[in-house]
């Protein structure tokens, strides 16, 4: 299976191409000149690069958390401590532990950022927790409740269903991520965000499949149906470059307050 870290760069460009501009467009109107944020389940801290890239901000704070050491560490090597003149901090932590500490010493950000990250938490205690210290949250890539694989396979319809019963009841969040924050909290803008891969792959997009194929399998095992020869006849399709693949994503930007 691809490491996490690399699984992550992977899937950078295909983030990029997917981001709501609409969305983001909006979630840049909040901020103010030099804004503090929050960015929680950062990975390898893409996305205060990709920000800094496209104008959004340009000098500032960017406090970067996340469980995953190995990811951060890939971040906090590639960038140091600052990218332009946004100063980037790294915290190897549970991102609600932080939010918690900020709290309790009285320290406010002016966003938090979330990709992927809100249809893998509980959205209610989620929201409450990070309205201690932010008032919006900026939620990218949140999953909306669907996923495909072309060519049809016979099997899909069964994997599928056992991958989206995983999420729910295997592990904090599910397949309706986006649908639970925008009822948590107040939406300020949302729009579409699917991620679509098809032949002939573009750089990284081996990897995000054969990373997605890894996980789909492994989700859909913890619930006792086997999808081996599912993924064993995936994978050839991804060799044959015949696999294509779709997701629902929304991107949110959600007052806290």
């Amino acid at each position: 299976m691809t490491d996490h870290a690399t699984y992550l760069d992977a899937k950078r460009a295909l983030d990029d191409r997917s981001l709501n501009r609409t969305v983001l467009d909006r979630f840049a109107a909040e901020l103010p000149p030099e804004p503090e944020v929050l960015e929680v389940g950062a990975g390898t801290a893409t996305m205060v690069e990709r920000l800094v890239d496209w104008g959004v901000i340009d000098a500032g704070r960017w406090v970067a958390v996340d469980a995953r050491e190995d990811a951060l560490s890939a971040g906090e090597a590639r960038i140091g401590g600052a990218v332009g003149d946004v100063a980037v901090e790294f915290r190897v932590a549970d991102a609600f532990d932080v939010a918690s500490e900020a709290a309790a010493a009285g320290e406010r950000f002016d966003a938090v950022v979330g990709c992927a990250f809100f249809d893998v938490v509980d959205a209610a205690p989620a929201v409450d927790a990070l309205a201690e210290v932010a008032p919006v949250a900026y939620a990218p890539i949140t999953y909306d409740g669907e996923t495909r694989f072309a060519p049809p396979d016979p099997d899909d319809e069964a994997v599928l269903d056992r991958y989206h019963r995983h999420m729910r009841e295997f592990r904090p969040g599910g397949p309706d991520g986006a649908a639970a924050l925008a009822r948590q909290a107040t939406a300020i803008a949302e729009g579409p965000s699917p991620w679509e891969i098809e032949p002939p792959y573009e750089s990284g997009e081996r990897t995000v499949l054969a990373h997605l194929l890894d996980t789909v399998e492994a989700a859909v095992g913890e619930t006792g149906y086997d999808a081996s020869d599912w993924a064993a006849r995936r994978r050839r399709a991804l060799d044959d470059e015949r696999l294509r693949y779709e997701a629902a994503n929304r991107d949110l930007l959600v007052r806290l307050e």
